[in-house]
């Protein structure tokens, strides 16, 4: 699958529609992202941002859901989330 993607990303359709973008990463640098399929003449689908890296929202996320801080760090030290 990854090389399918690597070898996609140089073919010529691909860079004329700019389908491949490329965003800098706090933690990891420049990465390449697919960017959206749908073009629109004015104001189209961005990529607003990075992806997260893991374990990058699992408070907030948790929290929200109602669970205490102190069950989220037995959560963490146990492994079951990042």
């Amino acid at each position: 699958m990854t090389s399918m993607l690597i070898n996609s990303t140089i073919k010529p359709t691909v860079l004329a529609r700019n389908m491949i973008h490329t965003v800098e990463h706090s933690t990891c640098g420049p990465i390449k992202l697919v960017n959206t399929p749908l073009k629109f003449a004015e104001n189209g689908p961005t990529i607003r941002s990075p992806p997260p890296t893991l374990g990058q929202h699992t408070n907030e996320i948790l929290t929200e859901m109602g669970f205490s801080m102190k069950h989220i760090d037995e959560m963490k030290a146990s492994g079951m989330v990042a």
